[in-house]
């Protein structure tokens, strides 16, 4: 049976217009990135979308259409997808086959295409971060997503442990309530209090990598009521670079980010060749992740000394104010000139004013690599009182100038997605 939206559609003179396929979304939760990949596609291959399901909750039982993009995370769900059983998939999670899931719903979900985002590879870029950043006290934060947590967790160790770092596995889901609705109250106050006594009894200072950026802020806000500073002591990465939750945390929160605009993309792309009549494929497509979007919760360099990571957050809120300089970083950790100048040494193994050059540098580079924004506008932005000066340091410390390394790299305007 045809779609009311895909049958033939007649002009004023009864000549054939273009035929529209009708897709429902069945997302068992907002996804504002995943969605917008789905709707760039869909106004690519003129679409129309039913979003009842996603934005009232509400199974349209009415609906007659070509396909389905769904993100399958409960019974729910799944008893919703059952009304519609003979229209095209294709799947965002591994919710159906997760053992949470009632055996019966696990059983219908095996097989379906999917296209999902590469956990492996998750693992191995949220533990790099903190390696990179001289962690040898890092933990993964286990929220009890199993098919996530399972694939995640050996990744993640292996980097943590390769490195001759500590590697630690946060089991929050054990300390979640256990019966009824109340399962799902990630603030109850038994789990919260869990929390700060875990984050206040680890060593430090520690790295703290999270499933999703909205778990990310309890363990932010645990670390607050332990009276731990982030990221001096306990540096927090989330996971899915919100940026309603990442740039409004109490401590701008880094994160992962999986490059959920593309599996939306790339999902719709794979319902289209579905709907078309290619056959589906037989392993999930893999989307891997864009990289770590740094902010202020691990943007610190891991060091024992207080002062020294006084210094260094000083460093990382007021890298691009032109005038500071190692006197303004003294006052900040409260030590004196030449004392500020022998901790670093000891600790960083080079002195204040490189560790300054070395950020601004650091943030350069990435904006050279993720904007188009112009070279003296990124000097600007970065703490250099000019272009020329901007230059000179850039190609002293990378070895070219900054116009070479945009050449090398491709431009965010012209990225296509394949």
């Amino acid at each position: 049976m045809k779609s009311i939206a895909a049958m033939s559609q007649h002009g004023q003179h009864g000549s054939l217009r273009h035929i529209r396929r009708n897709v429902l979304l069945l997302l068992g939760t907002h996804a504002h990135r995943l969605q917008s990949g789905i709707v760039r596609y869909a106004r690519e291959a003129s679409w129309i979308l039913d979003d009842t399901y996603t934005s009232m909750g509400l199974v349209p039982v009415w609906w007659r259409g070509d396909g389905i993009l769904a993100l399958i995370t409960n019974p729910k769900d799944a008893l919703a997808q059952r009304k519609f059983p003979n229209a095209p998939l294709v799947d965002f999670s591994k919710g159906w086959i997760a053992d949470s899931m009632p055996a019966r719903f696990r059983a219908a979900g095996i097989g379906r295409p999917r296209v999902l985002y590469d956990n492996v590879l998750i693992g191995r870029l949220a533990a790099g971060h903190f390696v990179e950043r001289g962690f040898k006290n890092i933990a993964l934060l286990n929220g009890g997503n199993y098919w996530m947590e399972q694939e995640r967790i050996p990744a993640f160790q292996n980097i943590v442990e390769t490195a001759g770092a500590k590697f630690f596995e946060l089991k929050y889901y054990k300390h979640l309530p256990r019966h009824g609705e109340s399962r799902h109250l990630l603030d109850h106050p038994s789990t919260h209090k869990w929390l700060v006594k875990t984050v206040l009894d680890l060593p430090k200072p520690l790295g703290i990598a999270v499933a999703a950026d909205y778990i990310a802020l309890r363990v932010m806000r645990a670390c607050d009521d332990a009276g731990l500073s982030v990221p001096e002591e306990v540096a927090i990465l989330g996971c899915h670079n919100d940026s309603l939750i990442c740039d409004f945390s109490p401590v701008p929160l880094s994160s992962v980010d999986d490059d959920m605009e593309r599996i939306g993309y790339e999902g719709a792309k794979l319902l289209g060749q579905i709907m078309d009549g290619k056959p589906s494929p037989r392993d999930p497509i893999l989307i891997p992740p864009k990289g770590v979007a740094s902010r202020m919760s691990t943007n610190v360099l891991a060091v024992e000394d207080p002062n020294v990571a006084r210094a260094l957050r000083f460093i990382f809120e007021h890298y691009h104010e032109n005038l500071i300089g190692p006197e303004d970083l003294a006052a900040a950790a409260g030590l004196s000139r030449s004392a500020l100048d022998r901790a670093f040494i000891k600790y960083l193994g080079r002195s204040p004013a490189q560790e300054i050059l070395s950020v601004r540098i650091a943030q350069a580079k990435k904006l050279l690599l993720e904007t188009d924004m112009k070279a003296h506008e990124i000097a600007a932005k970065t703490g250099f009182s000019s272009i020329v000066h901007f230059s000179q340091a850039f190609k002293r410390i990378t070895g070219h100038r900054p116009s070479v390394l945009r050449r090398q790299s491709v431009r965010p305007s012209q990225k296509v997605l394949k």
